[in-house]
């Protein structure tokens, strides 16, 4: 008999509900660290990384990069443009579309963003062995790779964001519709 077939998937210790605690625990905390430090949110901050590395990308290259549609993005990038940190320009072929660049003012963050991660960083894995560190990554990196053979889910990890993209599954056929 599998250990598994006992497992109770209401059980405050099953390994799905214990990543998500700890994901959203850590997008709250590091949400506080960057708001107290910096002034900006995370949400801004994924923004923010992505422009910093491909200034003057359109709002649509951004949304999609976050793995969400162009009017969730809206609202941030409103945000982020009434303080100060990018600007909006139209696109030289198509004034329908905006393309998005950092000000000197958000130039003059980017290091204080990169400190707060890293003293962040340095503080989410304090006290821990790193030979725990990797089995951790391990583990975690083969409950993805389970997930994506299972469901047929592509997620491609960048230094800025995390794009799933997924397909279709057809129960009764275990094939990914497109």
């Amino acid at each position: 008999m599998n250990t598994n077939d006992n497992y109770d998937l209401n059980n405050e210790n099953n390994i799905g509900r214990k990543i998500i605690q700890v994901s959203k625990t850590i997008q709250h905390a590091f949400d506080l660290e960057l708001h107290d430090k910096v002034g900006i949110t995370m949400a801004q901050w994924r923004a923010i990384s992505i422009l910093a590395t491909q200034n003057g990308i359109t709002q649509r290259e951004i949304a999609d990069k976050l793995g969400l549609d162009t009017s969730s993005l809206i609202p941030l990038i409103d945000r982020l443009e009434s303080k100060g940190l990018v600007n909006r320009r139209p696109d030289n072929t198509d004034r329908r579309v905006n393309r998005l660049f950092i000000t000197k003012k958000m130039e003059s963050l980017l290091g204080q963003m990169q400190s707060c991660a890293k003293l962040f960083r340095c503080s989410l894995i304090e006290g821990i062995h790193k030979d725990h560190l990797e089995i951790t990554r391990l583990v975690l990196d083969r409950i993805s790779q389970n997930l994506s053979s299972q469901y047929g889910i592509n997620s491609e990890e960048s230094t800025s964001s995390i794009i799933v993209q997924s397909r279709i599954i057809d129960s009764s056929t275990k094939r990914g519709i497109a």
